[in-house]
């Protein structure tokens, strides 16, 4: 992946069940080049009360020779995880998946994420997305559309 070609807005276009974005609406996500390196992170959208959200954070390339293997990082609240780009050809479409394992109650955790440079994505690219993703393991069960009729 070329972080450099990743810049720039992009819209969710469906997403899992994923606890901070429950019932909110109108995603999108900003990357920008940062002097240090590092990648800018503004993320959007309408809440499930149809107030404003916004975060804003870095990201960072966890080992140059993986550089779709990113670290996010949000200060406030304060939070970090991965965000590996699973797939992209950078001017329609990415794939975006991370895990995260609980010991203590065996479970595991998968954010999922299909992104687009628009607000839409036709059904034969995300069924291909989608296939990417059970190909790999991933549970796409709570795979669903995300709004984006905000003007």
């Amino acid at each position: 992946m070329s972080p450099k070609q990743y810049l720039g807005l992009w819209y969710e276009i469906e997403r899992n069940n994923i606890i901070f974005e429950i019932a909110s609406k109108c995603e999108n996500a900003t990357y920008t080049a940062n002097d240090n390196g590092t990648v800018g992170v503004y993320n959007q959208a309408i809440t499930a009360y149809g107030g404003y959200y916004s975060i804003r954070g870095i990201a960072r390339v966890k080992d140059p020779s993986d550089p779709a293997a990113l670290e996010v990082i949000f200060s406030n609240p304060p939070r970090k995880g991965d965000y590996n780009v699973i797939a992209t050809n950078y001017d329609e479409y990415a794939l975006v998946y991370a895990c995260e394992s609980i010991p203590i109650f065996s479970y595991k955790m998968e954010f999922i994420w299909l992104l687009s440079r628009t607000k839409s994505l036709s059904p034969s690219r995300i069924n291909e997305l989608k296939k990417i993703l059970k190909d790999m393991g991933a549970n796409v069960d709570g795979v669903k559309p995300t709004k984006q009729d905000c003007s």
